[in-house]
This record gives C-alpha cells, sequence and structure tokens, in this order.
C-alpha cells in the first residue's frame, strides 16, 4: 500500500472514531453514574472536560505541528489517544474517568489540527474538496453510529466496551502510519510564543466553561471575553505570533469562518431540542425519536463526498451558500410552525441535513485552500476552534431559553415553547451565514 493510501486510511479511521468516542460516552452516563455512584454535576464533568480540552488546546498545537512535523505530532497524538482511551476502559473512579477524558481531549486537538494538511499534502488541489468530504461523511458517520453503538455496547457489554471498541480503531490506525516515513513541516517561526499560548489556552476555558454555565453567571465567560482581548493585542505586538492576524484579511479565510462558526451555531442544539420535543410532547419512545434524529446525520454523511465533488467543480462558494439556504429553510419550518408533527419533523430534519452537508466540506475545502501551504496547521486549529466555539454557543442559547421559561408553565408546554423560540433565533442566525458565505468572494487570493 502506497503512504497517500495509509495516510488517508489512517485519517478517515481518526475521523469516525473521534466522532463516535464524542457521542457514544453521552448514553452510557446513566450505566457510569450507577457503577461510580457519582453525582449528577462530577458526571456532567465526563462529558463537559472532554469537550473543553478538544477546544483549549488547539492554537498552540497547530504552532507546534507546524514546527515539529505533522506526521509526527499526528502519530503521537493518536498514540496518546489510544492510551487514554485504554485506560478509560480501566477506570476504578469517576476522577480517573475524567482525567483520562481530559487526556483524549487534548490528544483530539493535535488530530484535529494536523489531519486537513497531512489529507492535503497527499492529495491533488484539484480533488481537495472530495478528499474532505471523505473526511467530513466518515465524522458525521461516527456521530450517527456514536449513540445506536453506544446504547448497544453498554446494554450487552458495559459502558466499558465502548472505550475498548475504539482502542482496536485506534491501533489500526497507528499500525497504517507506521511505515510512513514522510513528513510536512512548516518553520514560519522559530518556537511556540508561551505566553500567547497560555492566553489563548485560558481564554478558550474560561469562554467554554462559562458558557456552558451561563444561567448560572456571566463571570467566566466574561473573563474568556476579556483574556481574548488581551490574547488578540498580545499577538499584534508580538514578533512571532500563535495566530498570525494577517490570515484574516483574506476575504474568503474571514468569512468562511464567520460562516461556520454561525452555522455550528444555528445547528448544533437542533438534535438536543427534538429528543425532547419528541418524547415530551409528541409522547414518542426514546428508540422512535433516536431513529428519527439519525435522519440528519446519515444524510450528511451520505452526501458530503458528493458536496466535495461538487465544491472542486463549481467552487466552494455557490455550494456551501446553497447548503445554508437550504438549512435555513428547513430551520424556518420549524420556527414558524406551532407544533410540528412527526412527519414534518422528519421533513425538516431532510431539508437541514442536505443544507449542511452541502455546506461542510465546500466550506473547509474554501478555509483550508485560502491560506498559504505553511499555515495550514493554523487554519486546521482556527476552523476546529470555530466549531467548538459555536456548538457551546448554541447550547448556551438552548440553556437560556429553557432557564427563561422554567416555572411558567407545565414542563411539556415549556419545552415547545423553547423549541420554537430557539428554532426563531436559529433561523436568524442561519440567514446571517448564508449573508457571510456570498460575502466571501468567488475566490481570493492566498495572503502569501
Amino acid at each position: 500500500m502506497s503512504d497517500e493510501k495509509r495516510v488517508s486510511l489512517a485519517i478517515y479511521i481518526t475521523a469516525f472514531i473521534g466522532s463516535y468516542l464524542s457521542t457514544a460516552i453521552n448514553i452510557a452516563i446513566p450505566a457510569i453514574s450507577s457503577e461510580f455512584s457519582a453525582p449528577a454535576d462530577t458526571l456532567g464533568w465526563v462529558v463537559t472536560s472532554f469537550l473543553i480540552a478538544s477546544a483549549a488546546f488547539l492554537l498552540p498545537f497547530g504552532k507546534l505541528a507546524d514546527l515539529k512535523g505533522r506526521r509526527k505530532t499526528y502519530t503521537v497524538s493518536l498514540a496518546v489517544f489510544a492510551l487514554s482511551t485504554l485506560t478509560a476502559a480501566a477506570s476504578f473512579s469517576i476522577e480517573w474517568l475524567i482525567i483520562c477524558r481530559i487526556v483524549q481531549g487534548t490528544a483530539l486537538t493535535a488530530i484535529y489540527v494536523t489531519y486537513m494538511p497531512i489529507l492535503l499534502a497527499v492529495t491533488d488541489e484539484a480533488h481537495y474538496g472530495r478528499r474532505l468530504g471523505i473526511a467530513v461523511s466518515l465524522t458525521y458517520l461516527g456521530l450517527s453510529c456514536g449513540p445506536v453503538a453506544g446504547g448497544f455496547l453498554t446494554q450487552f457489554s458495559g459502558w466499558r466496551s465502548i472505550f475498548i471498541l475504539a482502542f482496536a480503531f485506534q491501533l489500526s490506525s497507528l499500525f497504517l502510519l507506521f511505515p510512513v516515513r514522510a513528513e510536512w513541516y512548516s518553520r514560519t517561526v522559530p518556537y511556540v510564543n508561551f505566553p500567547g499560548s497560555v492566553l489563548a489556552v485560558t481564554s478558550i476555558t474560561f469562554f467554554l466553561y462559562g458558557l456552558s454555565h451561563i444561567s448560572e453567571s456571566y463571570v467566566p465567560c466574561g473573563a474568556g471575553i476579556l483574556l481574548l482581548a488581551l490574547f488578540i493585542l498580545h499577538e499584534k505586538r508580538c514578533a512571532y505570533p500563535l495566530l498570525p492576524l494577517f490570515l484574516f484579511r483574506n476575504l474568503t479565510f474571514t468569512m468562511s469562518n464567520a460562516a461556520a462558526l454561525i452555522q455550528y451555531n444555528a445547528t448544533y442544539g437542533i438534535s438536543f431540542l427534538l429528543s425532547l420535543y419528541l418524547q415530551l410532547v409528541l409522547q414518542l419512545t426514546p428508540l422512535s425519536s433516536g431513529l428519527i434524529l439519525l435522519i440528519q446525520p446519515l444524510l450528511m454523511a451520505a452526501l458530503s463526498t458528493k458536496a466535495g465533488d461538487l465544491a472542486d467543480r463549481y467552487g466552494p462558494r455557490l455550494i456551501a451558500s446553497i447548503g445554508i439556504a437550504v438549512t435555513t429553510a428547513g430551520l424556518s419550518a420549524f420556527a414558524f410552525t406551532a407544533a410540528p408533527t412527526v412527519a414534518m419533523t422528519a421533513a425538516n430534519l431532510i431539508l437541514i441535513g442536505i443544507g449542511a452537508a452541502l455546506f461542510g466540506a465546500p466550506n473547509n475545502s474554501a478555509i483550508m485552500g485560502a491560506v498559504p501551504v505553511d499555515h495550514r496547521g493554523t487554519a486546521s486549529g482556527v476552523l476546529a476552534l470555530v466549531r467548538n466555539c459555536g456548538q457551546a454557543m448554541s447550547m448556551a442559547i438552548v440553556t437560556f431559553i429553557f432557564h427563561a421559561t422554567a416555572g411558567t408553565a407545565a414542563y411539556g408546554v415549556a419545552v415547545a415553547a423553547t423549541v420554537r423560540s430557539s428554532f426563531l433565533i436559529f433561523t436568524g442566525l442561519c440567514a446571517l451565514a448564508v449573508f457571510a458565505s456570498l460575502c466571501r468572494g468567488k475566490k481570493s487570493p492566498r495572503v502569501d
């Protein structure tokens, strides 16, 4: 097998298993609670710690990968990811499991910032969209399979088997990479900026933690924004910045990231909202609700590769803009319908799934194609950070509305009100994303 095929296959496997682990464990939380007799607030950290860790180190690791070598960084991180997965399966306490989840998230950060630059390094530019489309498809497939596989494994083999299965996939990916000796560097700076790294990590940590507790206090989120402002000031004055701000002079790079931030903000909370709506308002069983919610990610998995092909042929601006417009239509159907039926919910999810598929891979292709090759690690880190922040902001909107409506009516009525209010906000946000996508220009030149 050629190095190109080995690298591509290893990346595809990791794209699948990383997203699988992020969702499969959620379904096992009750079983974990039962085994360790852990309180609800501690159990929340099994999920929250992973999400924060997988975002906090994105910018420093992107620069580290550029300096030390992307293949080396990817391989070492994958090994740490696999080891932490195995130790998570052997957890003897809830505290140890949380530590393993933090290590998992941190290792996954380095994987996030290296897999796209490596994939593009072994791909002709004419096929960027297709290769990224395959990776995006497998990511969505992992998200789709996670809850189903997690539930099946937890019921018949115990929650630890979720990690054991993931470890097997991670090990196969490592074996594929072991014979590869090619390396990709980007030594545009002599070292990783330590003060900038500290500011980046702390600002992201405070901001994401604050968003997850926005209904309790604004202080952590405000501290994160203040630290972010200090980070930007530091980067402007630094000789070797962690985040080269000149990249944002490129209209395609800036507006594509803006569109991604808004799109994730408008769509990530959908499954959470509809899970409650289908079960508490429409009185569906958990299994029936889960099968309906699979419609969106399965369509995204099925169509993302084709969307990448279309972006290669017609340009990412057109395809991504059509995608976000279709998503807006699906969200507005929820927002302006008083009581969506099961059939309407399924039809709207089909629209949202098609739109998200048309947006994802073309938008990623536009971002990675807009920056110099030497800065692809940084661009990949920015894209992953945008995704995580958008997702956290989406859940913050939902949480805030839930607290605003709590106690004002019966719980089912409050859920219905929250769903409609959230979808009204999501529709407005998605309309802004259409504008941002169209404003990126047909093709901005790279900023070298």
